[in-house]
């Protein structure tokens, strides 16, 4: 195990690695050889990690990223081998909390020069970046914990399912705490059990859209450029993007959400935090179609106001032919009238299942509401779950343990799958998008084929081909 200073351990890695891979031929071809315990099979890996620790790179620092680093604090397998950020304000703040751990502002270094040095990667990036780095991760055997959405692009839903395919036995879990929470378990017990009858639809809505701390006000475009800070390197954080994109405070290090190229406005944001009860408590296959109201196209910035209907095939378990999901920001409410209902106001960022026989309203952080003949419901009983721990499971699995995991890659990808069909519909507003799940492409629109489902990257930035 890595215990001393970061001198010692950039020795220890020189004197122990028989790789001829430099970080000039590694940032030149993507590829890389491992050695050590990086090469091992996960089965023995997970032996060996067993009797060691669990040793950790953060991709990532500020923001969510300490919610991470307290979520595993006082697990006493982890140890924080390396850190990586491209603002070197928060290097030098990591550093003196963890002063036994490396820093690097470029996470490709990690993967050309020290990848017998960690683990794991937990990745808390912005999330255009997610794709190049996971399946960075994922080509190196490195198990991952990733932020929500999974990824940025539909075309990389498909990379992420074929490298897991690849990799099996890497343990990973997706940036989804929420799910943890006891109201949501519950309510996913009631759902699988059909407690209220078959499922008829569904109704999601996120909060409103305005200049805040981690948006811009919609259909923004980007600011005029300003001096980049000496703290941040600015091409790093542009990563995998072709294009030029003037730096500003509306982009980095949190409003980038708000724009098309970097985030993915509200509705990939929150959408991985409302429509996963639905995939956890159904087992939803893909989307079949989505179709997005919005007063205008997005533009450089994301739109607002959005009204999206996602449809799903039904019959079985569901109560109609076809399961419709209604996902819409802005609070823009079903009507209560309409669903036999009381009148009421939920605020932002709630679930609504309405089933054969009462309906279930779940808001984000796991308060939950039951209706039964119009009315709500103080004493429906409630299944037993027990506790989870969202980031220690996560940790325990990788050194060996077997324990559930609500958002492993396999179920985060097909959450992230209607999130950003709803959002990337917003370029064609109010034209039903037919979704071609099994070749992940429009069979019915050529032009959103050619403009919504993928991107180019820039040379020395592209997901790796995992195989």
């Amino acid at each position: 195990m890595h215990n001393g200073g970061q001198s010692n351990m950039n020795r220890k890695h020189q004197h122990r690695s028989h790789s001829p891979v430099t970080r000039r031929s590694f940032l030149k071809t993507g590829a890389l050889i491992t050695a050590g315990i990086a090469s091992l099979s996960l089965s023995a890996r997970a032996q060996v990690n067993k009797n060691s620790k669990l040793r950790i790179l953060q991709i990532g620092v500020g923001g969510v990223g300490s919610m991470q680093r307290n979520g595993l604090k006082d697990h006493p397998m982890i140890e924080w081998a390396g850190f990586c950020d491209v603002d070197s304000r928060q290097l030098e703040s990591i550093k003196k909390q963890h002063p036994n751990a490396w820093t690097l502002a470029d996470y490709r270094e990690a993967f050309a020069n020290k990848i017998n040095d960690f683990d794991a990667v937990i990745l808390d990036a912005p999330d255009f970046h997610h794709a190049p780095v996971m399946l960075t991760a994922m080509k190196h055997n490195k198990h991952i914990y990733g932020q929500k959405p999974l990824v940025h692009q539909l075309a990389e839903l498909r990379m992420i399912r074929d490298g897991l395919k690849a990799r099996p036995n890497l343990v990973t879990q997706m940036g989804n705490q929420r799910a943890c929470n006891k109201g949501r378990m519950v309510s996913v017990e009631i759902l699988r059990k059909n407690q209220l009858g078959r499922p008829v639809e569904a109704y999601v809505w996120t909060g409103g859209v305005s200049r805040g701390f981690y948006f811009t006000d919609p259909w923004s475009s980007y600011p005029e450029a300003k001096p980049v800070p000496d703290y941040l390197n600015w091409d790093l954080w542009r990563g995998p993007l072709t294009g030029d994109m003037p730096y500003s405070e509306d982009l980095a290090p949190r409003r980038w959400r708000a724009f098309w190229e970097t985030g993915g406005g509200q509705l990939a944001d929150w959408g991985c935090h409302l429509l996963d009860l639905l995939y956890f408590a159904y087992d939803l296959p893909s989307p079949e179609a989505v179709i997005t109201h919005t007063p205008k196209p997005s533009n450089t910035g994301h739109t607002a106001h959005n009204q999206s209907t996602i449809t799903y095939p039904g019959g079985g378990k569901f109560a109609r032919e076809k399961f419709v999901v209604r996902y819409n920001d802005d609070a823009l409410l079903p009507s209560f009238a309409a669903l036999g209902l009381p009148p009421m106001k939920p605020a932002a960022n709630h679930t609504m299942v309405v089933c054969e026989e009462g309906t279930l309203l779940l808001q984000a952080d796991g308060a939950l509401k039951i209706f039964r003949k119009g009315q709500e419901v103080k004493d429906e009983p409630q299944p037993e779950v027990a506790p989870r721990n969202h980031w220690k499971d996560w940790a325990d699995n990788c050194l060996g343990d077997k324990k559930p995991l609500w958002t492993p890659f396999d179920i985060g990808w097909r959450i992230t799958e209607p999130a950003l069909l709803a959002v990337k519909a917003t370029r064609f507003p109010g034209q039903e998008l037919r979704w071609d799940a099994a070749n992940f492409k429009f069979s019915n629109h050529d032009k959103a084929n050619g403009e919504i489902v993928s991107r180019n990257y820039r040379e020395g930035f592209a997901p790796p081909a995992v195989s």
